[in-house]
């Protein structure tokens, strides 16, 4: 509807006390600064057909305004008008007779225009008063910014309610979004929902294809719905979303449904039943027996918060399900961790259709990210970074992760590995209860708990190499932590806490098993454990997969560690597993590490790419187990620059570069490994979109002295990335190797051999049937 069309039904409003004045009354609450609006028509109204009481900020002081409420034009007839100013001097009385005021402002509001005529007589006959006249045009942008409802036709107690309730659902939002910090707007991401399907225990069934709903509409073809979902996967922001919805006054229009939003605790407190709540709601706006058509929608939030603080819930969630069961214009809508007492009681969820929570998919983690973080410039290959990520793939794909992620990438916008340990111990603290402390469902105590606990746990099962332990085992380690200690939290609590809702441990009840929900849980939590102890892993413990992610927190959990990353980056490996892990993980040590001097990296990453020369040397001439060794030359040397790139393409390592290819360079090593490990740091400097390797190498050993497969290499580097083909020294590079190859004859000799021969060599003869020296 535009603004002419939205004028000419303010100025169609031919009932001033039925349809005007309800929608000012309304209307002038939500102008800034009002406190308090008092309805004042009526024979003792003394002009004022409203009060206004208003805060002045800047001096602490509320003055009292007016308001003369007209329909139609203001001419020159303005009689009524004028003796309702006049009797707005006069002093009155307010809030029942408890205050005596005096009004310093008046406003004129009318549906329609008043003459400039008008304005200027009333203006001089009143000069000691301040008269402000808010005509229909003023009007209508007033009604667009804070009463939208009247545009659709809704009566205005009950446009009123669903505003009222909407700002309110609003500032909940803004005072519990996991946003708080950044520099973005609000926004939602609205997560995936999937009717609840319950495990299948034939071993050979695949689970069901997920079936997605659209909630905001299903909860109105349902009479009871619960939505489950694990900590921080957004139920309660999902739950004011769907209020939301329903308190657009299109929606009323086209729906009839009363919203009414109250947390589970709330309800639970009041002792009342659903409809008496709907009508203490209610109230202050209208009766809500004059719409008994109308369906009504009790969104009750966060089921688990009361389990720990009324001993009474169960009883008073029957008693809400049994009601609305009975009513035929009630709908419940419930949210809930996953919750054990739930499942075991099957009458609470009898009748009740369930939905769960389905974890971001990585778009909209990905879409997150970029709203949340939308004031950074952030690099693609960060993106790219989550894609590969194991570690960040096994933490909850929930959107307070996503926050988590946001805060630390705008801290430091670089790299992922380098924030994973902090987002694994935010993530960590949240699970274990630092974010019911702040909804006040879980204590300090509690949450210091849980951790010690789990730290156990984590050391005993990971330490012990166990992908799972005896539940009842488990329980008794707990329980024999809790004897020993006097805490002031209840086992039961505790292991609630622990057990069900941190979501860090499944338990198989049917056969009495406890495991990590995911194994990098386990391991973050064993790293966090072994800090605080003072234990330690050795050095070649480091370079094995089972201890490796044990290593990489550990590490960040260190933050400034120089001895230790220097003991990881001195030891020797013992066999070809040690030196491909130490290639591979080294990087990501120094990434978790990054607190540590920056020296350290810089003066040493050189030593990573002699062993991998070194390495590839070895592999090349057939001195591997592996199957690397039934590859061409050529196919080796490409898997291992792509091992390479993968490696090191962080940021953080872009400062290494130089130094790391003139220590390469200065070693007193054997001149072919010397030229392997510099085409390595080259290729790990063109990951970073730096060329200087390329050039250092064919400046320091020209085209006609590099080994073939290296000059080989960097032509096939100069066919993939167009800005380095056009740089002077690559391209005589080309030229001179085309020389050296004699690609128009190609049977002249190379060295003694056949040129022809020598490519099937390097392409498609295996390394080990050829006895390279």
């Amino acid at each position: 509807m535009d603004f002419s069309s939205k004028k000419s039904l303010v100025e169609a409003i031919n009932d001033e006390v039925g349809v005007l004045h309800p929608l000012l009354e309304h209307l002038l609450r939500q102008i800034a600064d009002v406190t308090h609006v008092e309805y004042t028509h009526g024979p003792n109204e003394k002009g004022a057909d409203f009060i206004v009481a208003r805060r002045d900020a800047a001096l602490g002081l509320t003055s009292h305004i007016g308001v003369v409420a007209k329909i139609g034009k203001i001419l020159q007839n303005f009689d009524d008008v004028s003796r309702q100013v006049e009797e707005c001097l006069l002093p009155r009385s307010i809030l029942g007779g408890k205050e005596q005021v005096r009004l310093t402002e008046v406003w004129v509001v009318n549906t329609s225009s008043i003459s400039r005529n008008a304005q200027d007589k009333i203006q001089d006959k009143y000069k000691t008063q301040k008269i402000n006249f808010i005509p229909g045009e003023k009007l209508t942008e007033l009604i667009d910014k804070y009463a939208d409802y009247f545009w659709y036709d809704v009566p205005s107690a009950v446009g009123s309610y669903l505003r009222d309730l909407s700002n309110r659902l609003t500032k909940l939002d803004s005072e519990l979004s996991v946003l708080k910090g950044l520099e973005c707007d609000n926004f939602y991401v609205p997560p995936d929902i999937q009717e609840f399907s319950k495990p299948l225990y034939s071993r050979h069934a695949r689970p069901p294809k997920p079936h997605l709903v659209n909630l905001q509409e299903i909860v109105l073809k349902e009479k009871i719905s619960f939505l489950e979902g694990d900590m921080g996967f957004g139920k309660s922001k999902t739950a004011r979303a769907i209020t939301l919805h329903y308190t657009a006054p299109e929606i009323f229009k086209r729906l009839s449904v009363i919203p009414v939003f109250l947390s589970f605790k709330a309800y639970c407190d009041s002792q009342k039943t659903l409809l008496d709540l709907l009508q203490e709601e209610t109230k202050p706006y209208f009766d809500v027996s004059t719409y008994p058509k109308s369906d009504v929608l009790f969104i009750l939030d966060g089921v688990d918060e009361a389990t720990g603080k009324n001993g009474d819930w169960k009883e008073r969630l029957r008693e809400a399900i049994q009601e609305a069961n009975s009513s035929q214009r009630l709908h419940l809508l419930l949210t809930t961790r996953p919750l054990r007492q739930l499942d075991e009681s099957v009458n609470l969820y009898a009748g009740a259709s369930r939905y769960l929570l389905r974890p971001l998919s990585l778009n909209k983690l990905v879409s997150f990210v970029e709203k949340a973080c939308a004031s950074l410039s952030l690099p693609k290959r960060l993106f790219e970074d989550l894609q590969k990520s194991d570690l960040f793939k096994q933490l909850p794909q929930s959107p307070i992760a996503a926050a988590l992620l946001s805060r630390l990438i705008a801290q430091n916008t670089n790299d992922l590995p380098s924030n994973l340990t902090e987002l694994y111990s935010k993530s960590i603290e949240n699970l274990l209860g630092r974010w019911d402390i702040e909804k006040g469902s879980c204590t300090e105590k509690e949450y210091k708990d849980a951790e010690r606990v789990s730290f156990m746990l984590a050391d005993y099962m990971v330490g012990n190499q166990l992908p799972y332990m005896n539940l009842q085992e488990a329980k008794e380690k707990v329980s024999e932590w809790h004897r020993l200690r006097n805490t002031n939290v209840s086992l039961e609590v505790l292991n609630q806490r622990v057990f069900e809702k941190s979501g860090i441990f499944v338990t198989d009840e049917e056969n009495g098993l406890l495991a990590f929900r995911h194994r990098s849980f386990g391991e973050f939590l064993t790293a966090k454990a072994w800090q605080i102890s003072g234990k330690k892993l050795s050095s070649r413990d480091s370079f094995t997969p089972y201890w490796a992610f044990v290593q990489f927190f550990y590490t960040g959990l260190l933050g400034d560690c120089e001895e230790h990353l220097h003991q990881l980056l001195s030891y020797a490996p013992q066999t070809e597993a040690e030196s491909w892990l130490k290639i591979i993980l080294m990087p990501d040590y120094f990434l978790a590490g990054y607190q540590t001097p920056y020296v350290l990296a810089e003066e040493n990453l050189y030593k990573l790419f002699i062993e991998a020369a070194e390495l590839y040397s070895e592999i090349r001439k057939g001195n591997t187990k592996t199957k690397l060794g039934e590859l061409p030359e050529m196919h080796l040397l490409w898997f291992f620059q792509r091992v390479i790139r993968s490696c090191f393409e962080f940021e953080f390592f872009r400062k290494s570069i130089t130094t790391t290819l003139l220590k390469i360079d200065q070693e007193i090593i054997d001149t072919k490994v010397k030229e392997i490990a510099l085409f390595f740091a080259s290729c790990y400097a063109a990951q970073l979109e730096d060329p200087s390797g390329f050039e250092f190498l064919i400046d320091r050993y020209p085209t006609e002295r590099l080994q073939l497969p290296i000059a080989l290499a960097i032509r096939m580097e100069q066919e993939t990335n167009k800005d380095f083909s056009k740089l002077p020294i690559l391209k005589e590079h080309e030229r001179k190797l085309k020389s050296l190859l004699s690609l128009g004859g190609g049977q002249k000799k190379l060295s003694g051999l056949n040129t022809a021969k020598v490519m099937d060599d390097l392409f498609e003869r295996p390394v080990k049937a050829r006895k390279i020296e």
